[in-house]
This record gives structure tokens, sequence and C-alpha cells, in this order.
């Protein structure tokens, strides 16, 4: 027989709730892969913008360095790159009969970087260091050489600003260093100068050619920069030493994508079957609304695979529109769930591809499950439901086993190294979400069990108590897939936010141990001699620190107003009692040392008095006394100012006076952090997808309410007219739908928090160094959920009894 086509899709209008579940089940569907897509692509460009922001901009493009080579051959060098340096060697310049060390170079627009002290012009321009060691005035004229002296600038000082940090190691002198070492650099006006200069000069030059280029974006322009960078390298034919920073951050970035994509492709999968399972659910309540037709059709001769088709007409159309609002919600909420927004090109198109994949295996999910249904239901007889005992948790459960084995024996999966990447164990990953799919297995099959006994309870003394327990039964399929879907949406939150919560804090606790502080520099002896006060910017954040093999030296007034410490109070009051008396110095034995008396050069004799997990700089091994108890200052291998501030404002007050410094280190740069942002971003989209899990379970939540709203109509009207308050009927519906949402509220977090205790401190990108990553406080995210949930169950039983109050008996009972 000919089916009615034509009539199919306008026939779906008549259903209009189920058009709407069919949007939103492969609305979310195609969300999940579209997110997966954009998210792994994103984080590739995320990983490349971090490493770029670790690099000087002008060493992105691939560059060429040298060294004692001829002062003229380096000066055609230099030439041949965008920004090319010549450099003289170290030397000793005289101007006024008195010669220090010092070099002269050229790179240009050089001057203009520069701030001038005094004078300005196209001459000469001395650092201030050096003229104020020769005294030198603008208008001196170097021994040897026409070159006179127009500007005196300030010497530059770390941290450098982006246009000279190539450069720094050759411009930036080491106050601190030894003569002759290092030096500023006293700069000419052009190339041409440089042929002026001393003979002395015309040897041993260094040059450093720069190109410049727009940073890159995504790993495809930062891989067409690289190889067309070497490409032009390579055909200059210079004998010089080639440097590709940028294929080591590609190289990274790669891995961080790879990662990432790998992490999440086992939950994409789950998350589409689940999806998968919805329409199939959506097409079984087709078909039980359509069972008169659909009889008649089967009567007349259609085939079950021909009704199956039939289903495809009426709900194809809502599958197709709610693949494409997936993708369409994916782009558009892409700052919300992914580390950036920098897709690379073809991203889109590769989302819209597994979009329209998932769309043709729900339309096919559509047609198999109609036919047979159909199948089942007229042409042979149901029987038991086989898959229903089949024990799902326990074979989730062996998995998580299996995965724990795995974390456990192996962390993110790899033997880490300073400055690598970890490869991510999928399997140990997804430790914690197998142990919350496994709880939700477990308490859907005792929810069903205990629904199933529960015509044995009486609690009739309670009436809203057994009448919210008798609806929960007679409804025992869609609450035990509620229950299901939000123990799983409480759990991914929970998980998610836990570990990327925790891998934030450990990025941060390790490189506060790392430094020591905020930022720190190294000084000269003279400040902890006193021949030098710290300025008084600086008092009140800043303490000063000096280290010897293996110990450090602490003020212990001071040292905990600018040390990153878990407990300064604790810390001070420890410090404080280290005060000697006789031969031997107090100290704090940190970790793993040795607890007996130790003698480290430079220090007196060190007694261990008390003992310490870990401690700043030191990590897990070491010793600390106090400043008090070190004799001769100028014995201590070095000393060092450790701030709470950020480095450029230590620096400043520093330059301010005038106060040299050296080696300088920040908290937020000195540990490569893309270790732990690609664990965190991973564990970011799970937390999202729990989100839209959540999202699935309201709204499942919802809609069972509306559908039951005839039911809910009819024994709530005759409750009423039987005696029942209105309140009564109000906390009954609330303890129904309460009940249900405590239960997914409990179990979800419950697992959650066990499992992700367990995992985080396993999920340590830098195993090498202390502290081990920690669970967050997750009170705040626990309060979110609870407040979400409460809204749900209000607005549900909203609707349960909306239908009540606008009830007409004689209609209902008609």
């Amino acid at each position: 027989m000919q089916l009615p086509w034509r009539a199919a899709p306008r026939a779906a209008l008549s259903s209009p709730l189920t058009l709407l579940v069919s949007i939103a089940t492969t609305l979310l569907l195609g969300f999940v892969v579209a997110a997966a897509a954009l998210h792994s692509s994103s984080a590739g460009s995320a990983a490349l913008a971090y490493q770029l922001s670790r690099m000087c901009p002008q060493s992105v493009h691939p560059s060429l360095d040298g060294d004692g080579l001829p002062l003229p051959s380096a000066v055609s060098m230099a030439a041949r790159g965008d920004v090319g340096g010549a450099y003289t060697r170290i030397g000793r310049p005289d101007f006024n009969g008195i010669a220090t060390w010092g070099r002269f170079g050229y790179r240009p627009d050089a001057l203009t970087h520069l701030t001038v002290v005094q004078g300005g012009g196209t001459g000469l321009w001395v650092p201030q260091t050096i003229a104020t060691a020769a005294k030198v005035e603008v208008g001196d004229r170097l021994t040897g050489s026409p070159l006179v002296v127009t500007a005196i600038y300030a010497d530059l000082a770390q941290p450098v600003s982006g246009w000279w940090c190539s450069e720094a190691q050759t411009v930036v002198p080491n106050p601190l260093g030894g003569d002759g070492a290092s030096t500023s650099v006293i700069w000419v006006a052009s190339p041409a100068d440089l042929s002026s200069l001393p003979e002395e000069f015309s040897s041993g030059a260094t040059v450093s050619l720069r190109f410049l280029s727009e940073p890159p974006e995504t790993l495809a322009e930062a891989e067409a920069l690289r190889d067309n960078g070497n490409a032009r390298l390579a055909a200059l034919g210079l004998p010089l030493t080639r440097t590709d920073l940028l294929s080591g951050a590609v190289t990274a970035a790669r891995t961080s994508e790879r990662n990432v994509s790998s992490a999440l492709l086992p939950l994409v999968i789950i998350s589409v079957l689940v999806g998968l399972a919805g329409v199939g659910t959506v097409t079984v309540q087709w078909a039980q609304r359509r069972h008169s037709e659909l009889r008649l059709l089967w009567v007349r001769g259609a085939s079950p695979l021909a009704l199956g088709v039939r289903g495809v007409l009426e709900l194809g159309l809502p599958l197709v529109v709610g693949g494409v609002l997936g993708l369409v919600a994916a782009r558009l909420l892409l700052p919300l769930y992914a580390p950036g927004v920098v897709l690379a090109a073809g991203t889109l198109w590769a989302a819209l591809g597994f979009v329209l994949a998932v769309v043709v295996l729900s339309l096919a999910v559509t047609v198999l499950v109609a036919s047979w249904r159909v199948h089942r239901t007229f042409q042979k007889q149901a029987r038991a439901r086989r898959l229903a005992w089949v024990p799902w948790e326990l074979i989730v459960a062996g998995l998580a086993v299996l995965a724990w084995v795995r974390l456990s024996h192996n962390g993110l999966g790899t033997a880490l190294k300073a400055g690598t990447l970890p490869r991510v164990d999928v399997a140990a990953l997804a430790f914690p979400l197998l142990v919350v799919l496994t709880a939700a297995l477990l308490a859907t099959r005792l929810l069903r069990w205990s629904l199933g006994w529960s015509h044995r309870v009486q609690w009739w003394q309670v009436p809203a108590a057994q009448l919210a327990l008798r609806r929960l039964a007679a409804a025992a399929g869609p609450v035990t897939g509620v229950l299901l879907v939000g123990v799983l949406a409480v759990g991914t939150i929970a998980v998610g936010s836990a570990v990327a919560g925790a891998q934030q804090s450990a990025l941060d606790s390790k490189s506060g141990v790392l430094v020591g502080a905020n930022s720190t520099v190294q000084v000269s002896q003279d400040l902890a001699l006193g021949r030098v006060a710290l300025p008084s910017s600086l008092q009140g954040n800043t303490t000063l620190v000096g280290m010897s093999t293996g110990a450090l030296v602490v003020d212990p007034a001071t040292f905990t107003t600018a040390a990153v410490l878990d407990d300064p109070d604790s810390v001070r009051t420890l410090l404080s009692g280290l005060r000697r008396d006789g031969e031997t110095a107090p100290a704090v034995r940190i970790g793993r040392s040795a607890n007996q008396e130790i003698q480290v050069p430079g220090l007196p004799l060190l007694k261990p008095v008390a003992s310490l997990p870990s401690f700043p700089k030191l990590g897990t091994r070491g010793y600390v006394i106090s400043r008090e108890s070190v004799p001769a200052a100028e014995q201590v291998g070095s000393w060092h100012l450790w701030s709470s501030l950020p480095l450029p404002a230590l620096t400043s007050a520093l330059q301010a006076e005038g106060i040299h410094y050296t080696n300088v280190a920040d908290r937020a740069r000195v540990l490569d952090g893309l270790p732990f942002l690609t664990v965190e971003w991973t564990f970011g989209f799970v937390a999202a997808i729990g989100v839209v899990l959540a999202v699935v379970a309201a709204v499942a939540l919802l809609l069972a309410v509306e559908v039951r709203r005839r039911q809910n109509a009819v024994s709530g009207a005759l409750s009423t007219r039987m005696g029942m308050r209105p309140a009564v009927l109000w906390s009954s519906h609330l303890l129904e739908v309460g009940a249900l949402a405590l239960l997914a509220l409990g179990i979800g977090a419950l697992a959650s928090f066990m499992s992700a205790g367990a995992a985080v401190p396993r999920l340590d990108p830098a195993p090498w160094l202390t502290p081990a990553p920690m669970l967050p406080d997750l009170v705040p995210l626990l309060g979110s959920m609870v407040t979400c949930g409460a809204l749900v169950v209000v607005v549900a039983a909203w609707l349960a009894l909306r239908g009540v109050r606008t009830a007409r008996m004689g209609e209902l009972l008609r």
C-alpha cells in the first residue's frame, strides 16, 4: 500500500511536545560532538598562544646568531636581517684617560628604545654606568676614534621590554659578575660608525639577525611561518647558528591538542551513546502515541521497516533541525567552555561533518527502534527484557578498577621530566568518571528494585510521603532514567571542576615553592652588611634571604610577609625560636634531610631543632636558619630579595634607588604551565558536558511531569475533593521530585568527591615539584548545585499542581 508520505510531516505538528523533545535531544547530541571538535582545535591554538607569550616577539621567527667574527663581516651580515644587530667584543674604551669595560653596538632603532639621561643626537650613546665609572660627559671624544659622545642613557635592566628581550643576554649587564664578564653597550648611530672604532674592537664581534613577523594564531600558521622562516635562513647561506624556538612551541601545542582530543574521545562516545538512547526513547514514545495508526497501517500490509520510515518522516526534520542548532550553540558558546576562541581553518566544517554523522545515526536509530517496536508489538510476543538483568554496574566497576591500576602506577601515563608535556593516559584519566558511572548504574538498579517493592510500604500516617512514593512507583521507567542522567550530571560537573581547580592551584603552589615568593632578585652582600638600605617602598613586603648549599638564611621578622607559605603564622613562630646559643646554630630541618648536625660552607654548624615537610625554594630537602645565627654575612653564598610584589614593581623600586641586581625570577613565568593547562582544559570540558547532562536531566524531569499532567490532575483533584489540603498535595509533589533530586545530588556528589579525591594527587604534571595537586574547596560548587536543584524541584512541583488547580472534574471523569 502507499503510505501517506506527504501527511506525515504535517501530522508531527499534532504532538508539539514530541517535536520539542526530538529537537532538544539532537541539539544536545550535536552540541557535544561539535563542541568536542571546536574545543580540541581551540586547545591547540590556546596552547600555541601560551607558548608564544613566553617567547620574545622577535624570536618567534627563526633567527641567526654568531660570535667570534671580524667586525666588518658582522656588520655586513647584520644588514641581511630585518632587525640585525652587530656588537663588538668587550674591551676597555678610553674617553678621558680612564678606561673601563665596555662594548660597542648597532641595532636599527635602538636609540628610540632607550631612556635618555643627558644629551641626544646621532653620536655615541654611553650607558650611565660607564659614564659614571669613566667620568664621561657629553662632548667627549673616544680615544683613537673621531666619534663623539652625544648622549648618556639609563642602562637596560631586567625585565626588559619585548623589543630588547631577544638581545637581553648581550645588552643587559650583570652588575654582580666579574670584571669584563658582561657590560652595557655603547651605541653608535649607524653601522658605518663601527668602522671608526679603535683597532682593538675589530675582531671577536657578535651578530644577531632577527626577522619581523606577525604572531601566528593557529598551528597551521605557525608551521607555515616556521617552514618559510627556515627556508629563508637557508637561502641566506650565512655561517651562523640557527635558533628555531617556534618548532618547540608548535610541537608542544600539537601534543597538547592531541592529548585533549584523545582524552575527550571516550567521553564524547559515551555522550553520543546516551544521546542515541534518548532518540530511541523518543521513538518509543512516538510509537506509543501512534499505536492506533500504526496498527491500522500494519493490518493493511505495511512492513515494520516501512512503518519505521514513517517515523523518520515525522521525526526526521526535528532531528535535523536539532543537530544544526547544536552546532550553532557550540559555536556561539565557545568562549564559555573552550580555552580560546581561535579555531584552525576547516574546524567548523569538521564539526558540521560530525553533527551530520550523529544526525544520520539518529535517523537510523529512529528507523530501527520504530521497526523493532512495530515488530514486537504486532508480529511477535514480547519477551522479558534480558538487557535489564545484565550487571552493567559490575562491568563498569571492573573498568574503573583497571583505570585505577593504570592511574596509581602511571599517573598521567609517562615518566615526566621538566619541560615535557604529559602523554595523557586516557584509561587512567577516565577513572573518576567510571566511578561516577558505576554509582549511577548501581543507584538506578537499586531504585528500580525499591520501587518494585514499594507497594508493601504503608505510610498513610504521612499521606504526602505515601502519595509521592506511589507516583514514583507508577513511573519507574522515567524516574530511573532521570536519576541516571542526574547522577552523571552532578558527578561530571564535580569531577571536572575538582580536577581543573586542582590543576590551577597546583601550578600556583608549585611556582611559589620554586621561586619562594612572587618575585625574587639576587643582590650584592651590601644589603646584608647594612651598607645599602632597603628602599622604603619595599619595606613590609620584601625580605632578604641568604642562600648557601642546601640552606636558607632568613629574617624571622620579615620572611613570612614576603614568602609564599600555606601557614605563615606557624612558620613565623617556628622561625622566631631559632636563637643561636653557643657554637651551633639551631635550624629547621626540611623534609627528608638528615636529622643530625651538619656543616654547610659559609655557615656555622647547624643543629636541627624542628622540622617542616617542605619549604619555599628548598622543596623537601634542606635547612633553614635565622639571620642572627650567621656571624659573617659575606661568607653566605648569595643574597636575594624575596618580595610579594610583582617583578616589575620590585625592580622599579631597586632601579629608583640605584641598587644593582641580577638573576630575576617571576612566579608567573618560572614554570611552564602548559602541562597543567592541558589537564585543566580536558576536565573543563568534562564539567561543560556535566552542565549539558544537568540540562538534560532537568528537562527530562519537567517533561516527565508534563506528560503525566492529566494523571496528576485526576489524582490531585480527587484527593482535594476527598478532603486533602492543598498544602499536603503541594508537599507531596515536593517530596516526590525533591527525593529524586536529592538522590541524584547526594550520590553524584559522594561518588565524584571520593573518586576525584583519590585521583587528583596522581594527576600531577610536575611530580618532581611539591606540593602535589590537592582537592580544592568544593563547598561553593555544591551550594550552587543545591540551589539549581531546588529551583528545578520547585518548578516541577508547580507544573504538577498547575493541572490540579485548573481541573474541571466533569471533564476529567468523562
